[in-house]
């Protein structure tokens, strides 16, 4: 050994020791939260640094169950099985009296009832801030639901005073009525995220009320819901995927991103609209449909609309019309990407007179699905045109164009670029 390898070999122990010491200074509510900041497995870890770190993150604030475990490759039944004795065990040795984040992220249903109810006790008796009950996919007509006892023990004293403290809500493959959302909208004054998902019995939900602290409201694939009604001072994201509903919209001086998704799209012009027409506040919108409703654009401002996320169906000169509303109604538009689909229907009458709006802020466009079709050429032409401060333009082709194919459309779209402005095709910068 070397007089300088054995150098590093004799210090090695003292910077251990050091360590060792430094850590030793802190008192044991900075060490719970440092190790809170780790994934569980991480957190158990440390246990054997010493004896007083051995039940030190048993005591974590974060009790994060995420679904990479082990496993995989096993039968779904043996899986869940011990994705469960993993929770128990762990809520089991637990020692803390309250939890910032409780995450269950697996796929359970029904016949899982008494374990997750168990788990839903257990952190609302912890008073959890963060709440993510995630069990996804799930069995459709098998779908977990919170107990009707569950739920009254919810509505008492100690229910109450136990959801208190909660600021973020999230159910994915959870069957809760409108009701049952709307307790928790009501009754948690600290609730500002709120996410449901693929809940079949949620038919309607109001949301109105000038103390809701909510800030951000995401609704997706819950397919039986018919109508939704927002009204809420604070609310700032709103975020719908799902089929056709009547959506009311009332007083939101706040929201500023929405993201919106309607299927069978000719059916949700009026939905768009009751969006549009009142919120000239919007800095982020995504939303997909016909050209009838990007139409809407035409007679509208938004001032403030920075990111904008279009999905076209039905690709045609329409198309191409419906982007020149929305480039003039958006004027200060800094980020624009246009995911472009074609299911073979038209809608509408073709148009011809494409009007040029010359704008001044647009840096990013994203064209996705791109299929080397006229009409895809066409859009991208009409940016080179009229963004005067375009910076970049990003290409994402669709998965099925052949080499040769996307080869050409890069040269054509190379011939037309504008000096300065960057070209990415794919994973190729030009």
């Amino acid at each position: 050994m070397t007089k300088k390898a054995r150098h590093i070999s004799e210090d090695a122990p003292e910077k251990k020791e050091n360590l060792e010491d430094w850590f030793s200074r802190f008192p044991d509510d900075i060490l719970i939260h440092i190790i809170s900041g780790l994934t569980l497995k991480e957190a158990a870890r440390t246990s054997v640094l010493s004896s007083r770190w051995k039940y030190l993150w048993t005591f974590t604030t974060s009790l994060d169950f995420d679904k990479k475990v082990k496993y995989m490759s096993f039968p779904p039944d043996y899986k869940q099985s011990k994705y469960i004795s993993w929770v128990n065990k762990v809520l089991e040795l637990h020692r803390g009296s309250r939890i910032n984040q409780f995450r269950i992220c697996f796929r359970l249903d029904a016949k899982h009832k008494c374990n997750i109810t168990n788990w839903v006790n257990t952190a609302i008796a912890k008073n959890v801030r963060n709440f993510e009950l995630d069990l996804s996919p799930g069995t459709y007509d098998n779908y977990y639901e919170i107990p009707q006892e569950c739920y009254k023990n919810l509505q008492s004293g100690c229910g109450l005073s136990g959801i208190k403290s909660l600021r973020s809500l999230t159910l994915c493959a959870v069957n809760v009525t409108g009701e049952v959302v709307e307790f928790f909208i009501h009754n948690c004054p600290l609730l500002e995220n709120l996410r449901i998902t693929q809940s079949p019995d949620l038919l309607s939900l109001k949301v109105v009320g000038s103390s809701i602290p909510l800030k951000c409201l995401d609704i997706q694939f819950c397919y039986s819901i018919k109508e939704i009604e927002i009204s809420a001072p604070n609310l700032l994201s709103f975020k719908y995927i799902g089929q056709d509903i009547n959506l009311h919209v009332g007083s939101l001086p706040q929201l500023v991103d929405v993201v919106f998704h309607v299927t069978p799209v000719v059916q949700k012009m009026h939905c768009i609209g009751s969006i549009v027409s009142y919120l000239p506040q919007l800095k982020t919108l995504e939303l997909d449909g016909c050209n009838e409703v990007f139409a809407q654009f035409s007679q509208r401002e938004f001032p403030k609309l920075m990111n904008l996320n279009i999905s076209f169906t039905a690709a045609n000169q329409e198309t191409l019309l419906g982007l020149s509303f929305i480039m003039k109604a958006c004027p200060f538009l800094e980020k624009l990407v246009l995911q472009i689909w074609n299911n073979g229907r038209r809608i509408g009458k073709k148009r011809h007179q494409i009007s040029k709006h010359s704008h001044q802020h647009l840096k990013l466009v994203e064209l996705q699905g791109f299929n080397g079709r006229e009409i895809d050429f066409e859009l991208a032409f009409y940016v080179f045109e009229n963004a005067t401060m375009l910076e970049k333009m990003i290409i994402k082709p669709s998965g099925s164009r052949k080499r040769t194919t996307l080869k050409n459309s890069t040269n054509m779209l190379k011939a037309k670029l504008p000096r300065g402005v960057k070209l990415t095709v794919g994973s190729c910068d030009f």
